[in-house]
């Protein structure tokens, strides 16, 4: 599903690309300033829920840093979202049974998450 999505994005800015070449410079620049704007966005978006998810398992918060990682998928997959996500399975599982319990999450929750994910980047 990420290549394709890649591919899609590519397939896209050569398109506009061309269509820059047909109709002057300035759409050109329009186009790559338009492009660079939504990756600096996306990367600041990742960079934030990144930060966020690990504030709240500092914080023992685990089903607030789930939830706060499907919403953030769910607007907009990215790869350093699926990291991201990864990231909070492997460090959830580090935890005891006991923690576990203590937080209101279980060994059932994080292979039914693992799942969910897998489910999104198919």
């Amino acid at each position: 599903m990420l290549k394709k999505d890649y591919m899609e994005r590519q397939i896209e800015a050569i398109s506009n690309t061309f269509a820059a070449i047909l109709f002057g410079k300035d759409k050109v620049k329009t186009i790559l300033e338009t492009e660079q704007e939504e990756d600096s966005a996306a990367a600041m978006e990742d960079d934030i829920l990144e930060r966020m998810v690990k504030k709240y398992l500092s914080e023992k918060k685990i089903n607030e840093a789930e939830n706060l990682i499907f919403n953030s998928i769910n607007e907009n997959k990215t790869l350093k979202k699926f990291e991201i996500a990864l990231y909070f399975f492997n460090e959830v599982n580090q935890y005891n049974d006991e923690a576990l319990l203590n937080n209101g999450y279980s060994r059932e929750e994080i292979n039914d998450g693992i799942n969910h994910l897998k489910s999104f980047y198919n």
